[in-house]
């Protein structure tokens, strides 16, 4: 449980008045109603309680935090993700009282004219996207130097963290996950959009209840800031919305296509399906389809190596259903289904809502504890990782990414100055490794790369001649 350094009343009711969540009216009649206590905890445990204040709200405003709650129309509620790209907030429209899930992008990845097209383009693409199994984009704007994405707000566990708290899913239940979000591939590959980074982070389950008509799970695509337009040579100018050297790779290396890993530029839709492939396969056996090896080798093992099979890992999935994982993880696009509907279909004799599979008491990761006061004053306090005090010049919203934070390694995203990052060595942790096996990998990757260059030097003395 967090702790936070220890807040007298007045020091925290400061806070709170200067942090525009309450305005002047509303605060003197909560302060007319507050506990007769100097703890500013035990303020902001009261606060909680009736409602005036969230656990996140309040947990920054403790540690010294006054900035960062109000964005345009929109009040954060609390946090829900964060990454090397930016932060994602829950956050609620002022006026339509609407929640939302608020995409704030980290300053330096817009910080130019051509990072910032970039930006406008690709939230173009995503403001066409309208699809029960895909996360809708609302909004997209800038005040100041913040761009921010406005998305649907799905309650709801990634079916990453589904399969990690849960355990590998009844076979008819991942069937029908992968099911529905190829319905909304086949609606995104028809709006000629491409996604290329699904994998199971990226996929949102809403789970039964809540609405009364919602009986039954729904999976939603996220984050398709990621797609490129489709279109023909002479417009692919107008309509791309990444730009990357031509020897780089995005995705993530757990699940990405072979041809990806080659080539981004020259993908369609049949490397979403690679992809959702790789995603089935870790719905049905909770590991990826690659699990050693940092990412050169496993994009090495996705065009070169078939998977564990699946039967050897798990006894009771049906033989069918193994068959159609192998063939849409084939090596050739050409072996694979061909488009999502026609997957859909394959998947509608398997897919099932598996009786008596109890759907898990989680919500999206939000801040379920309220911080507890330190012992002492001045103690070493683990929310100061957490919340950096601010100058007084730094505007809202000031981002701290940590390269453990992903547990799937996005392979390249866009610097500054639209260039590509270098390419990540991240893994999934919890992998079991085969010192011995990863050794000889080594060997030939390193085997590879010599020859590689090689022929590289051979074919730049040729041309000399």
């Amino acid at each position: 449980m967090a702790t936070v350094p220890s807040t007298s009343r007045q020091a925290f009711l400061a806070n709170l008045r200067e942090s525009g969540l309450v305005g002047d009216e509303q605060f003197a009649a909560l302060e007319a109603r507050l506990p007769e206590t100097e703890r500013g905890r035990l303020v902001a445990r009261a606060l909680v309680k009736d409602g005036v204040l969230t656990k996140f709200q309040a947990e920054q405003l403790l540690a010294g935090r006054t900035s960062g709650f109000v964005l345009g129309q929109y009040r954060v509620l609390d946090e829900i993700g964060k990454g090397g790209m930016g932060r994602v907030f829950k956050a609620v429209h002022v006026t339509m009282n609407r929640t939302v899930a608020l995409k704030v992008l980290a300053p330096q990845l817009v910080e130019t004219e051509k990072a910032q097209v970039l930006f406008q383009r690709e939230m173009r693409a995503a403001a066409r996207l309208m699809h029960p199994h895909i996360v809708t984009a609302y909004d997209a704007n800038q005040i100041g130097n913040r761009y921010y994405l406005v998305l649907e707000y799905v309650d709801g566990p990634s079916l990453d963290r589904l399969v990690r708290e849960q355990g590998p899913l009844p076979a008819g239940l991942a069937c029908e996950f992968i099911r529905q979000a190829a319905e909304g591939l086949q609606y995104a590959h028809e709006m000629g959009m491409v996604h290329r980074d699904i994998k199971p982070s990226n996929l949102l389950v809403l789970l039964p209840g809540g609405e009364p008509r919602r009986r039954r799970c729904t999976v939603k695509i996220l984050d398709f800031g990621l797609a490129r337009l489709q279109g023909s040579e002479n417009d692919a100018q107008e309509v791309a919305t990444i730009v990357t050297r031509p020897n780089m790779v995005m995705g993530t290396p757990d699940f990405v296509a072979p041809e990806q890993a080659r080539n981004l530029h020259a993908v369609d839709i049949r490397a979403d399906l690679y992809s959702l492939g790789c995603t089935l396969y870790f719905l049905l056996t909770g590991e990826v389809p690659f699990p050693d090896g940092g990412t050169l080798e496993k994009l090495i093992r996705h065009t070169t190596e078939e998977p564990v099979p699946i039967d050897k890992l798990r006894g009771d999935v049906p033989p069918a259903v193994i068959a159609l994982v192998r063939k849409l993880m084939a090596k050739d696009p050409a072996l694979r289904y061909q488009t999502p509907a026609e997957l859909a279909t394959a998947l509608e004799s398997y897919a099932a809502e598996v009786d008596g599979w109890t759907a898990p008491a989680m919500a999206s990761g939000f801040t379920s504890e309220f911080p507890q006061e330190e012992p002492a004053e001045g103690a070493p306090s683990s929310a100061e990782a957490l919340v950096t005090p601010l100058p007084a010049s730094e505007p809202n919203f000031v981002f701290h990414a940590s390269p453990t934070e992903d547990t799937g390694a996005l392979i390249n995203t866009i610097l500054p100055d639209g260039t590509a990052t270098l390419v990540s060595g991240a893994h999934l942790p919890g992998a079991v490794k085969n010192p011995a096996a990863q050794a000889d990998r080594r060997r030939i990757t390193l085997a590879i790369a010599i020859a590689v260059a090689i022929v590289g030097l051979l074919v730049g003395l040729i041309s000399l001649l």
